[in-house]
């Protein structure tokens, strides 16, 4: 992009690398969330949900110009995250594993079932955990 010429290749991947770093180093989702309040704005958070959601119409076999309309976003977009997907599954498939761990974990934690050891059905009560108490 002709507008980010004047940096640094080295600047900019030690940017990312701390950013990496930053996310590693974060205890829980709390930490995590702090860090991408902090640097990205409300608009480009929305826009990455969108291309995870895309992504993963793309792996359920909806059609491209059905994913556009349904999520309001251009085809190109579509067909960008489509490449992407390609050149990179293995990325999404980290996304939805680490999804998978962080629910499975809240839905251990987050009820705890109340009730004498004579109860048959025992009464389930909310922890107060929420999802982003997940510990990494």
């Amino acid at each position: 992009m002709r507008r980010y010429k004047f940096l640094d290749k080295e600047f900019v991947y030690s940017a990312l690398n701390r950013l990496r770093a930053s996310f590693l180093a974060a205890k829980d989702g709390n930490d995590v969330e702090e860090i991408i309040k902090a640097i990205l704005t409300y608009d480009e958070r929305m826009k990455i949900g969108r291309r995870i959601q895309i992504a993963e119409m793309i792996k359920e076999g909806m059609q491209y110009r059905q994913i556009a309309k349904e999520l309001k976003v251009g085809l190109t977009t579509v067909m960008l995250v489509a490449r992407k997907l390609d050149e990179n599954p293995f990325g999404y498939e980290l996304i939805t594993d680490r999804e998978k761990k962080v629910e499975k974990e809240y839905n251990y934690r987050a009820y705890q079932k109340i009730g004498g050891s004579k109860m048959i059905f025992k009464k389930k009560e909310y922890t107060g955990f929420t999802r982003k108490d997940v510990k990494r």
